[in-house]
């Protein structure tokens, strides 16, 4: 009996590994995230009277808070209203103090694109004539450092729990039904479910840094999280930790009273589980298709079932 499980327990194990690799080849970075496109006052520009206003055009829409578009004067001084405004299609723009001095000042932008990414720069601008001194910005590529490399980690280790539990499962009730017993696949399943809640939870706390400050401190701040929970990512990964409840009451079944059945009555239960979990992995599938680059695409209808199925696949 043993001989005869343990090669098919290779089988899904390399089928898995097979999977999770193309999956993941396919997840690297994307290059269509949101691009300065334009600014008034404009880079390196020396303006004879102080502007009432600085604004920013994007090559997509962009997410804003409070602090994500700021101006600091020669001193480093903020000299924004710090409420920046979408004034129409993709610009943004937050009103100045009056009666600003001459001098070099900084603007320094930190949005997140519509495809979830952070985007960060910034760019100088004088008035009057450029000054001596300038404010120095950090060079740290947004969505970088500790937080962005753990963020990172945390979207490759959910693709994986996500293949892992979705392909064993799969694999049981359409290949091998009594594989439903067998204590090595079960632990492969379980450990898939563990990884992806795991990981979800973790990015789901990361995301306020991940898309701010990028400092890890940040991480457990309460507000920050509840920012997150209000934006379409947040929303996205919430639900996703909502079908992970779903889901591990699915796997409860197939290895408890699945598991028990006999032969000829696990035919009945099969169809019920197989349309349950189809139900659930595409829901989890959703999730990615909701939050990332499929939503934001032209063709959004087409886009994100074709990212859903290239999940499922």
């Amino acid at each position: 009996m043993t001989q005869t499980i343990a090669p098919r327990v290779r089988v899904l194990v390399l089928l898995l590994l097979a999977a999770t690799g193309l999956l993941l080849a396919g997840a690297g970075p994307a290059s269509a995230h949101a691009a300065l496109t334009g600014s008034d006052p404009q880079q390196g520009t020396v303006v004879a009277k102080a502007p009432d206003q600085v604004s920013l055009t994007f090559s997509e829409k962009v997410a804003m808070s409070d602090g994500s578009l700021r101006v600091l004067d020669p001193k480093g001084k903020r000299v924004d209203e710090g409420k920046p405004a979408n004034v129409s299609g993709t610009t943004y723009a937050v009103s100045l103090h009056s009666g600003l001095p001459d001098g070099t000042y900084t603007v320094t932008y930190q949005v997140v694109s519509e495809d979830s990414h952070p985007v960060a720069g910034a760019y100088t601008f004088s008035i009057g004539a450029p000054s001596q001194t300038s404010v120095s910005v950090s060079d740290q590529t947004a969505g970088g450092g500790v937080v962005g490399w753990l963020y990172g980690f945390g979207r490759y280790v959910s693709y994986a729990g996500f293949i892992v539990m979705v392909g064993g499962a799969a694999f049981v009730l359409a290949c091998w039904q009594r594989g439903s017993g067998v204590r090595a696949v079960q632990r492969l399943v379980v450990s898939g479910w563990l990884a992806l809640a795991a990981a979800t939870l973790l990015l789901l706390l990361l995301r306020g840094s991940y898309t701010g400050s990028g400092t890890v401190g940040d991480v457990f701040d309460l507000s920050l999280l509840g920012q997150v929970l209000q934006t379409k990512t947040g929303a996205a990964l919430v639900s996703r930790l909502l079908l992970l409840s779903a889901a591990a009451l699915f796997i409860a079944v197939l290895f408890g009273a699945y598991d028990k059945r006999e032969d000829e009555e696990k035919r009945d239960l099969t169809f019920g589980l197989a349309i349950g979990g189809t139900v659930v992995a595409a829901g989890l599938a959703a999730s990615w298709a909701m939050a990332e680059h499929a939503s934001t695409a032209h063709q959004t209808a087409n886009a994100m079932p074709d990212d859903e199925l290239h999940l499922l696949a």
